[in-house]
Protein backbone atom coordinates (compact mmCIF):
# COMPACT_ATOMS: atom_id res chain seq x y z
CA UNK A 1 0.00 0.00 0.00
CA UNK A 2 1.33 3.30 -0.92
CA UNK A 3 1.53 6.12 1.53
CA UNK A 4 0.06 9.36 -0.24
CA UNK A 5 1.75 11.68 2.09
CA UNK A 6 5.56 10.47 0.60
CA UNK A 7 6.37 11.35 -2.57
CA UNK A 8 8.79 9.30 -3.46
CA UNK A 9 6.52 6.33 -2.61
CA UNK A 10 6.41 5.76 -6.07
CA UNK A 11 9.64 6.57 -7.31
CA UNK A 12 10.87 3.61 -4.76
CA UNK A 13 8.13 1.14 -5.79
CA UNK A 14 9.30 1.84 -9.85
CA UNK A 15 13.18 1.24 -8.77
CA UNK A 16 11.68 -2.13 -6.93
CA UNK A 17 9.96 -3.15 -9.64
CA UNK A 18 12.83 -2.72 -12.51
CA UNK A 19 15.00 -4.45 -9.81
CA UNK A 20 13.08 -7.34 -9.69
CA UNK A 21 12.36 -7.61 -13.17
CA UNK A 22 15.90 -7.02 -14.07
CA UNK A 23 16.90 -9.62 -11.35
CA UNK A 24 14.22 -12.57 -12.64
CA UNK A 25 15.52 -11.59 -16.69
CA UNK A 26 19.24 -12.40 -15.27
CA UNK A 27 18.30 -15.65 -13.56
CA UNK A 28 16.37 -16.99 -16.79
CA UNK A 29 19.81 -16.46 -18.84
CA UNK A 30 21.79 -18.11 -16.39
CA UNK A 31 19.92 -21.25 -16.70
CA UNK A 32 21.71 -23.81 -18.95
CA UNK A 33 19.88 -25.47 -21.72
CA UNK A 34 19.12 -29.03 -21.66
CA UNK A 35 21.73 -31.39 -22.63
CA UNK A 36 21.38 -32.97 -26.38
CA UNK A 37 21.17 -37.19 -25.86
CA UNK A 38 21.90 -39.32 -28.64
CA UNK A 39 19.75 -42.76 -28.53
CA UNK A 40 22.61 -44.15 -31.45
CA UNK A 41 25.71 -43.31 -33.07
CA UNK A 42 23.93 -43.01 -36.33
CA UNK A 43 21.61 -40.23 -35.19
CA UNK A 44 24.59 -38.56 -33.61
CA UNK A 45 26.61 -38.85 -36.94
CA UNK A 46 23.64 -37.95 -38.97
CA UNK A 47 23.78 -34.37 -37.30
CA UNK A 48 27.39 -34.02 -37.37
CA UNK A 49 30.33 -35.71 -37.95
CA UNK A 50 32.55 -33.51 -35.69
CA UNK A 51 30.33 -34.25 -32.60
CA UNK A 52 31.77 -37.84 -31.95
CA UNK A 53 35.52 -36.23 -31.24
CA UNK A 54 33.61 -34.12 -28.12
CA UNK A 55 31.84 -37.34 -27.14
CA UNK A 56 34.05 -40.62 -28.01
CA UNK A 57 37.65 -38.45 -27.82
CA UNK A 58 39.70 -36.36 -30.12
CA UNK A 59 41.01 -39.49 -32.36
CA UNK A 60 37.59 -40.64 -32.83
CA UNK A 61 37.03 -41.33 -36.90
CA UNK A 62 33.46 -41.53 -38.42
Amino acid sequence: MINATNPFANYTLAIATQYEEAKSAIEEAEKKPARKIYRSLDSMLEECVFIGATRFGNNFIA
